[in-house]
């Protein structure tokens, strides 16, 4: 009884608080209480140790109410702001650098390219992948002339990663979208750090490796096609965010589920072991999607078409 109530907590402050910042209410750094998340093992402590105890829901509910509030009053009044300057194995440009921004970045393809990194580092902004493949390597643009777009290049003859780099003039101006298109021929392996955003794109068409998402206060909506590289690994790290999944019904698949106070609905994977999801096929097929979740109070669900 203590767990569902707990988790009742948590799904109510989080929903209310989200549904208020997307209509505009309040204004929620969502940023700001990432670093307090070692409270949310705290309150799974104090569920366990009071469970079956007398008074014990009264406490536990207690408890995790006082650290609800808390964290509404620092995301309510932080003024802290996401950086990805923070985090040691990011490496961004000076804001301050607006040198060759531009509304549209491209890279030639050539066929010497097999395999490439993509990363993507984005604060508040509308990721869009175009389900068809470009003629080049990577073509993007942002409509809003609010953003400028760079590209950075690592490793040449072949091209080993290339890196989107965005920078927003005015943060409080709404409407931030960077649109997208990559060519179909090689392998890719990318990685999405993106904050209060939104990240939709449907990836059938590419031959994807690996992809990893770390986010928080974000939505998350993709499509893959048949996995047709081996094992295609997918990392999903985020914090009261929603994340759907859409995958064909005849694809193999296994999810590794970590996340914790997350609502998840996970289709066609009848077989469960400990934390892990599975469909009958994957132990026999030999191109299939590993997929990590990790993260706290999130939506989390795998659709098959």
């Amino acid at each position: 009884m203590n767990s569902k109530i707990t988790t009742g907590i948590w799904f109510i402050f989080f929903g209310i608080i989200i549904l208020l910042h997307n209509f505009g209410v309040v204004n929620f750094n969502f940023y700001a209480i990432f670093k307090y998340w070692p409270l949310i093992i705290v309150a799974i402590g104090a569920n366990l140790i009071l469970q079956n105890r007398k008074f014990g829901t009264l406490i536990t509910s207690i408890i995790n109410v006082a650290i609800c509030i808390f964290l509404m009053i620092i995301g309510l009044t932080s003024s802290e702001k996401f950086s990805f300057n923070n985090f040691a194995n990011i490496n961004i440009e000076n804001s301050n650098d607006t040198l060759g921004l531009q509304q549209v970045v491209s890279l030639p393809f050539t066929d010497d390219i097999q395999k490439v990194g993509f990363e993507v580092n984005a604060g508040a902004t509308a990721l869009l992948l175009d389900s068809h493949p470009s003629e080049e390597l990577i073509k993007a643009s942002s409509p809003s002339g609010n953003m400028g777009l760079k590209l950075k290049v690592t490793g040449e003859n072949p091209l080993e990663k290339i890196e989107l780099i965005n920078k927003i003039k005015n943060d409080s101006s709404p409407g931030n979208t960077i649109n997208f298109a990559l060519n179909k021929n090689p392998i890719w392996n990318m990685e999405f750090n993106i904050g209060a955003s939104s990240f939709k794109g449907d990836l059938s068409a590419y031959k994807l490796a690996y992809l990893s998402i770390n986010s928080g206060a974000a939505s998350i909506d993709l499509t893959f096609g048949q996995p047709n590289v081996g094992i295609t690994t997918i990392e999903i790290n985020t914090a009261a965010s929603s994340c759907k999944i859409q995958l064909p019904k005849s694809a193999a698949c296994m999810i590794e589920n970590d996340s914790f106070l997350s609502g998840k609905k996970f289709k066609g994977l009848d077989i469960k072991e400990g934390n892990k999801h599975k469909t009958t096929n994957f132990d026999n097929e030999e191109n299939k999607y590993i997929i990590k979740i990790t993260g706290a109070a999130n939506s989390l669900s795998i659709n098959r078409f």
